[in-house]
């Protein structure tokens, strides 16, 4: 998934992943914005491949809600996702 620059400075976070204490995998975006203020968004799933895409989507849904470049994956993932709660076996 793109992640795309902030709509405040332009720059592109990086992205951590680790272990949180449940032992699932935590996605951290940390970003300092030239602005000077901070901006923090977390998301823990599963496997690292899906809280990313999570932390991602988060990021993207604040910064790129605007652009048009973002609407398709964004239609991706939430059909992606949508699709696969309803199909999870019970």
């Amino acid at each position: 998934m793109t992640i795309f620059p902030c709509r405040r400075c332009g720059g592109v976070p990086e992205i951590t992943c680790f272990p949180d204490k449940d032992m699932r995998t935590m996605a951290v975006i940390r970003h300092e914005c030239s602005n000077g203020r901070r901006y923090f968004q977390r998301f823990a799933d599963c496997d690292e491949v899906e809280a990313r895409d999570g932390v991602i989507y988060r990021w993207n849904e604040e910064n790129a809600r605007d652009n048009p470049a973002w609407w398709p994956e964004r239609y991706d993932y939430l059909h992606t996702t949508c699709k696969t709660a309803r199909e999870a076996p019970e």
